[in-house]
C-alpha cells in the first residue's frame, strides 16, 4: 500500500528542476527503507485484508497505536535513503534547519500524525536547506540514529545527520502490474 501512495503522489508532482528520476525499483527500494525502521514482527498481528470493521475495533486500533512506537535499534549508526516529504520544525525564512521526514505528503499537518517509527528528525543546522513545499518529494540520505524526541506536531522515533537531500522525480515507469 505504501508503494502505491509514492506512486500516486510521485506522479501528480513531477518535479524536473535538479532532480533525481527514480525508477519502479527505486520505489522498491525507497518502500522497503521505509519497512527497515519498523522492527520485525511488530505488525504480523494485521491480517491481510483489513476492512472497516477491524479498523473501527478499538483493541485493534490499541495493537496498531503500541506496534507504532516500536523502533528498529539493528539500524543505529548505518546510512538510509529515504523519500519522503518535508514538514519543517525550524525555519527561517526561506532556510530550514531541521524538518520531520515522513512517508506520506500532508502527514503531521492534520491528527493523527504518523507512527513514531515512520517519523525521522533530519538535522541540517550546519547547512540549511531550502524550504519546499509539503507535497514536494524528496530524497533524503543520512546517518540514522534511534531514539525518540517530541515536537509540537508530532514525535519523531529516529534522527538522521549527515544529511543530503535532492528532490525527486517519478519516471515514467510503467506501473500497470501494481
Amino acid at each position: 500500500m505504501l508503494k502505491k501512495v509514492f506512486i500516486v503522489l510521485f506522479t501528480v508532482f513531477n518535479f524536473s528542476v535538479a532532480a533525481e528520476v527514480v525508477t519502479e525499483q527505486q520505489l522498491d527500494k525507497y518502500v522497503n527503507n521505509w519497512s527497515t525502521l519498523m522492527p520485525a514482527g511488530a505488525y504480523d498481528f494485521v491480517p491481510e485484508k483489513v476492512d472497516y470493521k477491524l479498523l473501527s475495533n478499538p483493541d485493534f486500533q490499541r495493537k496498531l497505536d503500541e506496534a507504532g512506537t516500536k523502533l528498529n535499534s539493528q539500524i543505529e549508526g548505518k546510512i538510509i535513503e529515504l523519500a519522503g516529504f518535508m514538514v519543517p520544525i525550524d525555519a527561517k525564512s526561506s532556510d530550514v534547519r531541521q524538518f520531520l521526514l515522513v512517508p506520506e505528503a500532508g502527514q503531521c499537518v492534520h491528527v493523527p500524525p504518523p507512527p513514531l517509527n515512520q517519523t525521522l528528525l533530519v538535522d541540517t543546522s550546519d547547512f540549511p536547506t531550502e524550504r519546499r513545499d509539503l507535497y514536494e518529494p524528496i530524497i533524503v540520505t543520512g546517518k540514522i540514529t534511534v531514539g525518540s524526541q517530541s515536537f509540537d506536531i508530532a514525535d519523531s522515533g529516529y534522527s538522521l545527520t549527515n544529511v543530503t537531500i535532492k528532490p525527486l522525480k517519478f519516471s515514467d515507469v510503467e506501473l500497470a502490474n501494481d
